[in-house]
């Protein structure tokens, strides 16, 4: 197929979901459901499967309303060096691209409200089902796109691959949902278990380095429309400082748990992922611009490896009660 040649209509619509870093909604949630079911000894698996259905969905529609924005923005021009995008190739017009976010985001509201209407859950899941939605709109919507400001990282929000990582959901709100929504505590008066917040750190961390890698790449091109990441803010070395911090993070969380016995020992087995960390920071430190692009899926799929050897740490591990 040529390069301008478009994709039979599914490809397309597959395309613009970003499926290479759609394990970001994954990961957390299986790790949470995993060391829901060690800790009470229950397997609900019904209720892990929807609050993923609604994870994938918020960050689908933060996916297409994120290539939708940056398109009516002139962020995607004919520079652009990250993967083609549907509305930017012209595969999707603008409003079909904005039509497709809109349903995804409807579903994950309708889903996220029937979480909200488990017995103790109802204000928790109702506000990460508003604020999730919210930010996947006003990260790169509205009069002022929190992906313009620089701050993106701390946005509140779940995305996809271009925009709005963020350590708070796709580390702890998903990686502790499950747990919550299998047994809610009172946020005010319980502190979060342990262990999952402990995977969540790691996982968020993991979750966030996908962003970098995205910001360092396209920061060229970001700069000329007012899109003020921080790479762009802050420049190369810092993004790639950044990239360094948050990788050792995820692994130091997992060793210092460990040696504090917060932990089992066979949380260890994470570091088998460590190879594949080190060619992905080597890329980072060394490569720019297009070069990147392998990278930042790349990143996605080093949390899921990471998150899956953790899953099967958890799973190995005695029960808390031996």
């Amino acid at each position: 197929m040529g390069s301008n040649e478009r994709p039979p209509l599914w490809k397309v619509i597959v395309l613009a979901t970003r499926p290479n870093t759609l394990t970001l909604s994954f990961t957390p949630v299986a790790v949470g459901a995993a060391l829901a079911a060690k800790a009470t000894g229950e397997v609900s698996l019904g209720t892990a499967l929807a609050f993923w259905a609604f994870a994938c969905l918020i960050q689908v529609g933060t996916n297409l309303h994120n290539d939708y924005a940056d398109f009516v923005k002139g962020a995607d021009t004919k520079d652009r060096v990250g993967q083609a995008r549907a509305t930017q190739k012209g595969w999707l017009t603008a409003r079909q691209t904005a039509g497709g976010a809109t349903v995804a985001l409807v579903l994950a509201a309708l889903v996220g409200s029937a979480l909200a209407s488990r017995p103790g859950c109802g204000g928790v899941m109702a506000v990460v089902t508003a604020t999730s939605v919210f930010n996947a709109v006003a990260y790169t919507g509205g009069p002022y796109p929190l992906g313009y400001v620089g701050l993106g990282w701390l946005s509140l929000g779940y995305s996809g691959l271009a925009d709005g990582f963020v350590l708070a959901y796709f580390g702890y709100v998903a990686t502790l949902a499950p747990s919550f929504l299998q047994r809610p505590w009172h946020l005010l008066q319980v502190a979060p278990p342990r262990e999952p917040t402990l995977a969540a750190t790691s996982l968020g961390f993991l979750a966030t380095a996908v962003l970098v890698v995205n910001n360092l790449r396209d920061r060229r091109t970001d700069v000329l429309v007012g899109k003020r990441t921080l790479a762009v803010r802050f420049g190369q070395a810092f993004g790639r400082a950044q990239y360094l911090a948050l990788l050792l993070g995820a692994y130091a969380v997992v060793a210092a748990a460990v040696a504090l016995r917060l932990v089992p020992t066979l949380w260890l087995l994470a570091f088998a992922s460590a190879p594949l960390a080190r060619l992905k920071l080597r890329a980072v430190l060394s490569l720019d611009g297009a070069a990147l692009n392998p990278h930042v899926g790349g990143t996605a799929k080093l949390q899921l490896a990471f998150g899956m050897l953790l899953l099967l740490a958890i799973v190995l591990a005695p029960p808390p009660s031996q």
